[in-house]
């Protein structure tokens, strides 16, 4: 990672730019300082540099770090991407960019005693951060280039497997991640290769062992439900979905079957156990269904 960072592959790697069907941009690791070499290199101060040892060498001594979210820091980063969305916009491949719009979660996905890793403040720079770089992207991509989550799923993983993180998210992030790129980039494909008959994807049947996972939040004062698609651990997707909202086991509220796998609902003004039941239907009309307590969205 310290290599590339050094060597710049990215920009001279124009055979696989210009055949890439998707270009996946990712700023969570813009969170670092930028270290300012004396010959004049401009790396980025991350875990790696850290633990490769580089900086204390001599003949790097004298460096200058120039801190996240700096004048000159942020003057730097605008050079950067606006030299790389040129290079994209030269190989005609500006339209195969998309962009995961994310933030720092401030609380684990579900209620716990144990202590969010990060206090408030650091997470609010980072997201003010963030949210800085977005906006600049967004004056030079379209809007349907970004993956938008909802609160509820931006929500980090108390036993993630990389550990604990503001973003290390929960696993439902990931299943609609997953879901927005592929979706996301079919219509991409469509788009490049308008003469091409594409087949239609072909929701799973019911009978294939397909399994229904469902979510359900209470976020800002609503409730948050979404389900998808899993086989042998790998999402799938297609057909159609419905939602119930069930109020000590009586249906309460419903959102009748349609592709979208997300579902909003009201809280009740009466009290009772919250429950979700989600439904999916297949091209023959086959059922399958799961249900799911609601739970309160942790606060950090």
């Amino acid at each position: 990672m310290v290599a590339n960072d050094f060597s710049k592959d990215l920009l001279a790697a124009v055979d696989k730019l210009a055949s890439a069907d998707l270009i996946l941009i990712d700023l969570i690791d813009e969170r670092f300082d930028l270290v300012a070499l004396p010959t004049g290199e401009m790396i980025t101060h991350s875990n790696e540099l850290a633990e490769s040892g580089l900086l204390a060498e001599e003949g790097v001594a004298g460096y200058k770090v120039i801190p996240q979210g700096s004048f000159e820091r942020r003057e730097l980063w605008l050079q950067g991407m606006h030299r790389f969305l040129g290079l994209l916009k030269s190989l005609n491949k500006l339209d195969a960019v998309l962009v995961n719009k994310v933030y720092w979660a401030s609380s684990f996905e579900f209620d716990t005693q144990s202590v969010f890793p990060v206090g408030r403040g650091e997470i609010d720079k980072a997201n003010e951060d963030l949210e800085w770089m977005y906006g600049a992207m967004e004056r030079v991509l379209d809007s349907s280039q970004f993956l938008n989550f909802d609160k509820a799923l931006l929500t980090a993983d108390e036993f993630h497997r990389w550990g604990v993180s503001p973003f290390h998210y929960c696993e439902m992030y990931y299943r609609e991640a997953l879901a927005q790129i592929v979706k996301k980039s079919e219509k991409n494909r469509a788009v490049l290769s308008p003469g091409v008959e594409r087949a239609p994807i072909k929701p799973p049947p019911v009978c294939s062992g397909v399994e229904l996972n469902v979510a359900a939040h209470i976020v800002d004062d609503e409730i948050y439900a979404h389900c998808s698609l899993s086989m042998n651990d790998q999402a799938c997707e297609g057909g159609d979905f419905a939602f119930y909202l069930l109020v000590d086991g009586v249906r309460h509220a419903a959102r009748w079957y349609e592709k979208s796998p997300n579902a909003r609902f009201a809280i009740p003004d009466h009290p009772g156990k919250l429950e979700v039941a989600a439904f999916y239907k297949d091209e023959f009309d086959e059922k399958l269904c799961s249900k799911e307590n609601i739970t309160l969205a942790s606060s950090s």
